[in-house]
């Protein structure tokens, strides 16, 4: 075999492992029965409105990978009836993400409620991730008062109590600034009745490897010049 059909193949090889490794990856704890909602106690009337941030933390299997869209359910909404999607990137990978840098964000009106299989899809384009990435939903949970003057809130946050409670977080007053928000727990953690995973997801393809790519275009030149 001449050097020129060696280095052909050797080209051929690296395109192929580049074309099979860009299948999408699912990232999702909950398994679709989501019937659980969480929302601020009724204790925390002394606060007012209370900003309410919930997600999931993911771990990319490749070493970089781009989001193409996440997807959640949601529980009852306050009248407002608006959410924000946000993601961080957790630059430690301490799977705490408490300290992770927000990436993206976007609003959303009138999302869609109720749970059973009712998805929220968010296309997102040019966002890579790399390690431990937070995908977040928040509502600002508005206090009202029933016929009784009872105080209340909404329960936006949808999740499984079958899930993987130990990579969901909430947030309550951080509006987005995880860093400082005015508490912030595990879903496995003392203050959760009834633990479980979020029903938040994300999908993402891998990034080629830019060394591929680049071997790949050297090997093509050799053989141009053989």
């Amino acid at each position: 075999m001449s050097k020129t059909m060696i280095n052909g193949t050797l080209v051929l090889s690296v395109l192929a492992f580049a074309s099979t490794n860009t299948l999408a990856n699912v990232y999702s704890y909950d398994d679709g029965g989501s019937h659980v909602t969480l929302g601020p106690p009724r204790s925390f009337e002394q606060y007012g409105d209370i900003d309410m941030l919930w997600g999931n933390y993911f771990q990319t299997q490749d070493a970089t990978e781009e989001i193409t869209s996440i997807s959640f359910e949601l529980g009852r909404l306050s009248e407002n009836n608006q959410v924000t999607v946000r993601i961080y990137q957790d630059n430690d990978n301490d799977l705490d993400p408490t300290n992770a840098t927000n990436i993206y964000s976007t609003v959303i009106d009138n999302p869609l409620t109720g749970g059973g299989g009712t998805l929220n899809i968010v296309d997102i384009a040019n966002l890579e991730v790399s390690g431990g990435f937070f995908v977040t939903v928040s509502h600002l949970a508005e206090l009202v008062y029933d016929d009784e003057g009872q105080p209340g809130y909404s329960s936006p946050a949808r999740y499984d109590t079958d899930g993987r409670a130990d990579r969901s977080w909430f947030y309550y007053g951080s509006f987005g600034d995880l860093d400082n928000a005015g508490y912030h727990t595990r879903m496995d953690g003392p203050d959760v009745p009834f633990g479980g995973a979020f029903a938040i997801r994300a999908n993402t393809v891998p990034v080629p490897s830019t060394m591929l790519i680049s071997s790949a275009g050297l090997m093509m030149a050799s053989r141009r010049r053989r």
